[in-house]
């Protein structure tokens, strides 16, 4: 009895302990796939170090070449994935180098894919950002960015893929007051443009920013991507803008030919302003202006002259929201016209003489019949 009574209890024992070993042995294993982006917002490699580490020996080769046994938890950056697609197709770095990593990259992906295919798959937030400086630069994207983390890399690996809840990181790494400033001022460049462009342009632009929030990012690299995300927010402003040029004007009222010039895929509506440099001359009304997709267009802007001498006008463009587009730009103008006052003295003084002189010769006239 006792001999039973203890095998009853042994057995007891093991069925109990088999829940926490079976959970134990199905426990996964969360591997991280992530880099700091190589790339500036046109596409262009900055570097060819990304190479190096998608190779078999290299940090990202060693996580997909020679990945852990068992159940397995893949947390994987889009923004990294895409950049190693970028790659697999040829590239050429900012120095006009060919990049020597294709055939690697092609490489990685085809394992990346063969080990993926059976395990969890979540997607980790694009350019694995820091929340906190999300939250202090841009925080209307939070929740954008866990969105389209999983929407992108879903397209790209063509497997199922849950969307991520959370931030990996929540670093408060340092970033200087200039480079707060120079970020917001960028951001909104882009905001005020946002409705001429595609929705994948805004996308680019958007999650340019959000790769520059990277804490793994060196400051001389981060410095870099931020004087580039300012280089495309100029371009991107000033995609509309005014042509220069100066003006002769002979007549008192004259019409102008201001060239406007939209870059844009999509037509622009735009206020016009015109404001004098000078008391000289005066504007007529100006109305709004479509300037349609990639295209010219001249403005005729009116004028009245109200002196000669020289003068200007200062020029800009406004979106419907009054942002300003492009630069404002200053005609110089010369203005050789007689005025209305100049003209009735000049002809009055002209009279005056024509009937003095026929004083003069009547009188003459009269004397000599004398």
């Amino acid at each position: 009895m006792k001999r039973g009574a203890l095998l009853v209890a042994s057995l007891s024992l093991i069925f109990l302990s088999l829940p926490a070993l079976t959970s134990s042995a199905q426990a996964s294993t969360t591997i991280l796939i992530t880099e700091p982006t190589h790339r500036q917002i046109a596409g262009e490699f900055i570097d060819d170090e990304l190479a190096s580490s998608l190779g078999v020996t290299g940090r990202l080769g060693e996580l997909v070449f020679n990945p852990p046994q068992g159940a397995r938890t893949w947390i994987v950056d889009p923004g990294l994935v895409e950049e190693v697609t970028s790659m697999a197709k040829g590239y050429t770095l900012t120095s006009g180098v060919t990049g020597t990593g294709q055939e690697i990259a092609k490489s990685w992906l085809n394992q990346l894919d063969r080990v993926i295919k059976s395990d969890r798959v979540i997607a980790l937030a694009i350019g694995n950002p820091s929340k906190y400086w999300v939250a202090q630069l841009s925080p209307h994207e939070i929740n954008y960015v866990l969105d389209i983390s999983q929407k992108r890399l879903a397209a790209i690996l063509g497997v199922v893929v849950e969307p991520n809840a959370i931030y990996e990181s929540n670093s408060h790494f340092t970033l200087s007051a200039t480079d707060i400033a120079t970020i917001k001022s960028d951001s909104e460049y882009f905001a005020h443009t946002a409705s001429y462009v595609d929705p994948a342009t805004i996308d680019t632009y958007r999650l340019a920013l959000i790769k520059i929030l990277n804490p793994n990012l060196s400051v001389d690299r981060r410095g870099y991507l931020i004087r580039d995300y300012t280089r495309a927010a100029f371009n991107q402003i000033h995609l509309v803008h005014l042509s220069p040029g100066k003006f002769t004007v002979t007549s008192s009222h004259q019409n102008l030919p201001i060239t406007l010039t939209n870059g844009f895929p999509n037509s622009v509506k735009i206020n016009l302003y015109a404001i004098p440099t000078n008391p000289k001359v005066e504007v007529g009304s100006l109305s709004q202006v479509v300037i349609p997709a990639k295209s010219k267009i001249q403005v005729m802007v009116p004028i009245t002259v109200l002196t000669s001498g020289t003068s200007g006008l200062n020029v800009e463009m406004t979106s419907m929201e009054g942002n300003l587009l492009g630069d404002s730009v200053i005609y110089p103008l010369q203005l050789s016209v007689i005025s209305p006052i100049a003209t009735w003295f000049t002809t009055g003084a002209a009279i005056v003489l024509f009937v003095a002189a026929s004083f003069q010769s009547i009188r003459r006239i009269r004397r000599r019949r004398k």
